[in-house]
This record gives C-alpha cells, structure tokens and sequence, in this order.
C-alpha cells in the first residue's frame, strides 16, 4: 500500500481544520436563514449547493436588504466575512497541496505546482508545523463562534427593536 509522510498529530490537525470549516460554513448558513425570516428548513434549502463565496456574498446581500449598510454591525460582518473568506484561501491551500517529509520530526513540506503561461512550472515549498496547523483550526473554530455570537446579538437588538416598536403602536 502506498504511504504518505505525514505524521498522525499533523493530520490529525488536517481533520480538525476540515471538520471545524464545515462548522464555520454552518454557522454562516445558519445566519443566512435567520436573515431570510422563515423557517430553518427555507434557509438549509437555498444556502445548501452555495460555493462558500456566494454563501458570504448572500450574507452581505441580505443584511444591506433588511439593515442598510450604515452602522457598525454592517462593518462588523464585512469584517467577519473578509475573516471567512481569508480562511477559505488558507484552507483550500491546506486541503489542495501535496504534502511530503518536512525538515525535521515537527514539521511537513506543502508542495504546490503551478504552470502559467507568463512563467512556466514553478514549485513552491513551505514547511509547516503541527502547531501552525493546530492553531488555525482554532482559528477557524474562534471565528465560527464570533459569527455565532454576531447572530445572537443581532438576533436581540432585533427583537428589542421590535419589542420597542410595539409598545409605541396605539
């Protein structure tokens, strides 16, 4: 059978980056759906076959329809998204290269090969760590949070508008 070099605690780190992007992904969905105002079953539908762009593109979409884009939670989920969309890059660096021996036990060599018609083949190498790759599994997990935690306060000032709204009506 053919092996890789890959040692179990960097590939360990590999899953968690995978499992914990799904979770980012998710998380966005979810905001998504509250967005939409309808069922959860409506949101799952129509963010289920989106690129992971267009789910950010569709957040941007909705939030600018129902708030404008004129105050800070505008900004704070242009940032959150720009966040995503950064580690969308990295992870697909990650997911999409070709991994062999490192220069020492801690470390694996991400190999990628490019032809373009300007320079020809070119191979890039870049040594990374188990710990590189730990940390931005958590990196991607604090993000999915933040975004969790945008829903919720978005979700409150929303019904405290509202609350306020009513208790104004005649």
């Amino acid at each position: 059978m053919l092996q890789h070099p890959v040692p179990e605690q960097h590939l360990r780190s590999i899953g968690d980056i995978t499992v914990s992007f799904a979770l980012l992904e998710s998380q966005i969905q979810t905001l998504i759906g509250s967005m939409l105002n309808e069922r959860q079953r409506i949101g799952q539908i129509i963010t289920a076959e989106l690129s992971f762009r267009n789910l950010r593109a569709l957040m941007i979409s909705l939030y600018i329809e129902r708030h404008g884009k004129e105050d800070e939670d505008f900004e704070k989920l242009k940032d959150l998204m720009t966040r995503a969309g950064q580690a969308e890059e990295k992870r697909n660096q990650i997911t999409h290269s070709v991994w062999g021996a490192g220069k020492d036990a801690d470390t694996i060599t991400r190999i990628k090969t490019t032809a373009k018609e300007k320079h020809g083949i070119r191979f890039h190498f870049e040594d990374v760590s188990s710990d590189d790759l730990a940390g931005f599994a958590e990196e991607i997990k604090l993000l999915a949070e933040e975004i969790q935690r945008y829903w919720i306060d978005l979700i409150e000032k929303d019904k405290a508008i509202n609350d306020h709204t009513a208790h104004q009506l005649p």
